[in-house]
């Protein structure tokens, strides 16, 4: 009975100025004292690498991860001083010694891919976070596993649908968010209207609004951006990605001015490689680059400066207190998304109070049930007054055009 895993300690070199000559041995000074203070005999722990340290514990077949937890804090404040959240985080392999080996060797890069996509880890192996309460947490996190590959063939006959992007300054939608949902859907699919109209097959429902997005483009003459949803983990995962961005192929050049991606069911702190790579896919198709994610206090200060425009905040289906209670402090990181030039937006508005408290406290983009309902068309470029909201039906001889 004796539990044996490699212990990484991943760190955000992004956000320190220190050459990896210098950053490395520092990791494995402070990392080698705190084990050797907290990680007692008859536990035993060797360096295999600046980052990576074989642990046992004969005693248990579970290491003790509450234990482990500190190591990121005070490796944390160590190197970036205090004031900063997850710039360190730590995980735990388990498997075979080949696998360990394989694991080991990876470069920081492929192992942070791994976390999002398991399939690159070494066979046998197992590959789990340490939380900061030491909870071990599997990877990939908060990701909605897409199921079928990127296209538009699996929905059979659909209907196409827009949702209005709401700016209350100027008292006029902005742009769209596009959807697409088979005919035998038994609720409609939006990426606006939280997670029960999330599609139940995303790979497919990406594949499709590619296919919306064009056809509206030829039908109707859009004038503000079509934001075009698409799943973090279709992106993060390779096979997927290249089917993805395959697809994007059939948007002419010149549409790349009225395109937009939003990005759903992105987690609260995605690691910058992932950033990157969502980046480089969807650059040379869309104009700007939208996040969705359902967390609050998601990490806007790991986001690097110009790779995205907006974030927006899908408020939970939940008791009006806990939508509430989400929306403020989502708020309160307002000053961070000014740092950073980043919009906040809000979706998934149902009532009246939240959207008036949303106008109140500034958010510049709202969507979501209580501001536009699904459309058969995009309303973009429409003026409309707030007390008007919801946009049940577009009526185009009193909605004007701006």
């Amino acid at each position: 009975m004796t539990a044996v895993s490699c212990l990484r300690v991943m760190v955000d070199a992004n956000r320190t100025d220190l050459p990896a000559e210098t950053l490395g041995p520092l990791v494995a000074k402070y990392t080698i004292i705190f084990l050797e203070v907290r990680w007692v005999r008859p536990r035993t722990a060797d360096p295999l690498t600046h980052y990576c340290y074989l642990l046992s514990d004969p005693q248990t077949d579970q290491l003790d991860t509450f234990e482990l937890a500190h190591l990121a804090t005070e490796l944390q404040e160590r190197l970036f001083g205090t004031g900063v959240e997850d710039a360190v985080k730590l995980v735990l392999f388990e498997g075979e010694p080949e696998a360990m080996r394989a694991f080991t060797a990876a470069s920081a890069e492929e192992v942070v891919l791994a976390m999002e996509d398991p399939g690159r880890l070494p066979k046998g192996g197992r590959l789990r976070r340490i939380a900061a309460d030491g909870s071990l947490i599997d990877v990939p996190e908060e990701v909605r596993a897409p199921k079928g590959p990127v296209d538009d063939t699996n929905f059979g006959p659909s209907i196409d649908g827009a949702q209005g992007i709401y700016f209350p300054k100027a008292r006029a939608f902005v742009g769209d968010v596009i959807s697409c949902t088979p005919s035998r859907a038994p609720t409609y699919y939006s990426a606006v209207d939280g997670e029960e109209h999330l599609p139940d097959e995303s790979g497919s429902f990406d594949g499709s609004c590619v296919m919306t997005a064009l056809r509206f483009l030829v039908d109707f003459p859009v004038v503000t951006p079509l934001f075009v949803p698409v799943s973090f983990s279709t992106l993060v995962r390779p096979t997927q990605r290249a089917d993805y961005v395959e697809l994007l192929g059939i948007l002419p050049v010149e549409t790349r001015s009225q395109l937009a991606a939003t990005v759903y069911d992105v987690p609260r702190a995605p690691s910058f490689q992932s950033l990157k790579v969502i980046h480089e896919a969807l650059r040379d198709h869309f104009s700007s680059l939208d996040l969705r994610t359902q967390d609050p206090d998601f990490e806007v200060t790991q986001l690097a400066q110009k790779t995205v425009t907006s974030v927006t905040l899908v408020l939970p289906n939940a008791s009006q207190e806990v939508r509430t209670a989400a929306l403020r402090r989502f708020a309160s990181h307002a000053p961070e998304y000014r740092r950073r030039r980043i919009w906040p937006g809000l979706s998934n508005i149902r009532y009246r109070a939240e959207r008036d408290l949303a106008i109140s406290l500034g958010f510049p983009f709202l969507t979501g049930p209580g501001i536009c309902r699904l459309q058969s068309e995009p309303i973009g470029g429409r003026a409309w007054e707030a007390g008007a909201l919801p946009v049940l039906t577009i009526d185009r001889s009193l909605a004007a055009t701006g």
